[in-house]
């Protein structure tokens, strides 16, 4: 997690009563919710350069830029060699510097030419040809083939005076090996093995046949060293974690590479004094500068709340402003539609010449109608078509005639087979107006109470005799049998039909003339077609009382 000056940053949590469907504003940056306008303060702290890296130390970043060091040093630390972390640690460890850079320096001085057990490097052949390979361990120039170490060019032996036993052989120098120098890295002699074939013999190679196969930088080992040391006493030391964790204590230098430690020069004392000066200082300097700029940034984010304040209200005032502006286009807008409108009906109700429309059409095609019907009767049989298109539902057209009733009534009108479509069709429509007359008869009985008089029977000479005459007709059957309840069927269907045409007119009670002209149009006698036939052709009802409709 990024530093904010130089000290921990923690994240603000969400609130603990924050409801589902609360709005909040989000920052993206830091992953964190607030319901205020503390959101704009967030946000201009995080682009403001006053973060640092808690990896690398650097300062002077803003978050993001701080978030993305650390990930790049992370990602270094991942790659680092495991191999070469313990002993680097202890090459840290035996350093007395007051700096980290003076550190790393001493460290990289001595490692660069320097490898270790473990280590992945690449091995020049004698071919010239180079091969990655594994140090397996490194050969001091001391040690002999059978491993033992022969003493170093320098070193004598001194026959003692003493009378002690056991100290009558002893180099004089043996206290003060561990004061030597290194030796030159060139001197060393290091057993290998290729990588590539597991099965392959090992085999000793010289320092100058090697080439480190990691890139190893002064850059890295400040890394590495900023995650495991820390100031003790004005010196860089391990810290006690990484000491416990990689158990340094148990181990020696030695283990690692055949050579005496190296001696690293110490800090002088001045230097300290000067350098803990310079760090209290700089510490001073930093908080005051911290101060400095937590105090700007207050003041800055106060200017940008008052700036984005004044910015809201200028926009809500816009927008207002626009939005009164849109009422006013639109009312103007539907104004002058209506105004267009109306001069359009204007127009459009003028009367004008059909050529001059506008959405004229050609007519269609004419398509020649083949049929048995006389061309005089056409129309009438599409007349009896359309009352049939239009209120066959009332009288269920479609249960009697189930495919249709186009081909039906051709076949009607022209064929004369007593048991053909036109007994069918008469069965229909006489069926379907005795089933209208006991309606009518059950809504006079109901109605009979709201009928007026407003009918004067005596009125019309003409229509007083013509429903004398229905009534007779029709009480004729009334004799023997109802007409209603006489058995329909081919034989009875042609006397039935004609009884049917003279009675129709009566009156069966003064109700029902009263019904027909108030609730059903001013309908009168004279509006009955079975009358307007009986006057029309009187001679077609004589011949229909001895010959049967078929043969009409």
């Amino acid at each position: 997690m990024p530093l904010l000056h130089r000290k921990a940053f923690i994240r603000q949590r969400p609130p603990a009563d924050l409801r589902p469907d609360e709005e909040v504003f989000l920052c993206k940056i830091t992953h964190e919710i607030f319901r205020t306008y503390e959101f704009f303060e967030r946000t201009i702290l995080c682009n403001s350069l006053v973060w640092s890296c808690a990896l690398t130390g650097r300062a002077g970043l803003t978050y993001l830029e701080a978030v993305e060091s650390e990930r790049r040093a992370k990602q270094s630390l991942q790659s680092f060699p495991q191999s070469l972390v313990v002993p680097l640690l202890h090459l840290a460890a035996l350093s007395r510097r007051c700096r980290l850079t003076e550190l790393c320096e001493d460290v990289y001085t001595f490692v660069k030419d320097r490898f270790f057990p473990g280590e992945t490097v690449d091995v020049a052949g004698r071919n010239g040809a180079r091969h990655m390979c594994e140090i397996l361990q490194v050969n001091s120039p001391h040690s002999s083939a059978n491993g033992h170490t022969r003493p170093a060019d320098g070193d004598t032996i001194v026959i003692s005076d003493s009378d002690d036993e056991g100290k009558a052989f002893q180099s004089p120098t043996s206290q003060v090996n561990k004061k030597k120098k290194p030796l030159s890295p060139s001197v060393f002699k290091y057993t290998v093995r290729m990588m590539k074939d597991e099965h392959s013999e090992p085999f000793t190679v010289k320092a100058n046949q090697i080439r480190r196969k990691t890139t190893l930088s002064k850059e890295r080992l400040k890394l590495l060293f900023k995650q495991h040391c820390e100031p003790q006493n004005g010196t860089i030391a391990l810290k006690p974690s990484t000491v416990m964790k990689y158990q340094l204590s148990e181990q020696t230098f030695s283990q690692f590479f055949p050579d005496e430690p190296p001696l690293f020069p110490f800090s002088p004392e001045e230097k300290l004094k000067l350098l803990q000066q310079r760090e209290e200082k700089k510490e001073k300097e930093e908080a005051q500068e911290a101060k400095r700029r937590e105090r700007e940034d207050k003041e800055k984010m106060k200017e940008e709340q008052r700036r984005k304040f004044e910015e809201e209200k200028q926009r809500r005032r816009e927008e207002k402003e626009r939005r009164k502006r849109e009422k006013e286009r639109e009312r103007e807008k539907l104004k002058e539609e209506k105004k267009k409108y109306a001069e359009r009906l204007k127009l459009w109700n003028k009367p004008r010449e059909d050529m001059e429309c506008e959405d004229l059409k050609d007519l269609p095609s004419p398509v020649p109608v083949r049929t048995r019907l006389p061309a005089e009767l056409f129309g009438e049989a599409l007349m009896v078509l359309e009352f049939l298109r239009a209120f066959g539902e009332v009288f269920d057209l479609k249960d009697e005639f189930p495919d249709g009733i186009s081909l039906v009534l051709e076949e009607a009108l022209v064929g004369s087979d007593p048991e053909g479509p036109l007994c069918e069709l008469l069965f229909f429509f006489l069926s379907a107006i005795f089933q209208a007359l006991d309606e009518e008869q059950e809504e006079v009985a109901k109605d009979q109470a709201e009928l007026s008089e407003a009918l004067d029977d005596d009125s019309d000479p003409t229509q007083s005799a013509l429903s004398a005459v229905a009534s007779l007709a029709a009480a004729w059957p009334q004799l023997h049998q109802g007409l209603k309840q006489l058995d329909l069927d081919s034989c009875t269907l042609s006397e039935i039909l004609r009884l049917h045409i003279l009675a129709s007119g009566a009156d069966c009670n003064h109700g029902n003339a009263k019904l027909r002209y108030q609730k059903q149009g001013g309908f009168t006698l004279m509006d009955d077609p079975c009358v307007e036939l009986r006057l029309a052709e009187p001679a077609l009802l004589k011949r229909l009382s001895c010959t049967a409709v078929y043969d009409l």
